[in-house]
């Protein structure tokens, strides 16, 4: 009996409790989201420097495209770690990652309440909706 104990083989999956699996997934992707979205400012700021200049009115929409692109993807890995709930995660996400940029436009400024963050704040979370959506109901390919 002992040595058949020793020899058996043993599952090694560890089940999440749901409140883990949400809360991770959010963690992920919002990590996920905020290194693209230094990643995307970094190469926007390369080209700025290598241009030379940048007009003033193409500033906002390159900051809200960045935005949403990076919501966009942390929706999608919140998506792809839970399997479920995608919309929701993706929201959350969205949301997570319009506040971690809020706190740092705060950091620089002192207007930091305005249309433009009202309208960034409905980009990202739509876009990270959008993303976490896409991520749960795509359809596999069969092979």
């Amino acid at each position: 009996m002992v040595g058949e104990a020793f020899f058996m083989k043993t599952s090694r999956t560890i089940a999440l409790k749901p409140g883990t699996l949400l809360f991770r997934s959010i963690l992920t992707g919002t990590v996920g989201g905020a290194a693209i979205c230094a990643l995307l400012l970094l190469l926007a700021a390369a080209a700025v420097q290598s241009s030379g200049q940048l007009p003033q009115d193409l500033l906002q929409p390159m900051i809200l495209i960045i935005s949403a692109v990076s919501a966009f993807f942390a929706g999608l890995f919140a998506g792809k770690v839970s399997h479920r709930r995608g919309l929701l995660l993706g929201m959350g996400c969205g949301m997570l990652l319009f506040l971690l940029c809020l706190i740092g436009g705060a950091v620089n400024s002192h207007d930091v309440l305005s249309i433009s963050s009202l309208t960034r704040m409905m980009v990202m979370v739509l876009s990270g909706a959008l993303g976490g959506y896409l991520a749960i109901y795509r359809r596999s390919k069969i092979r």
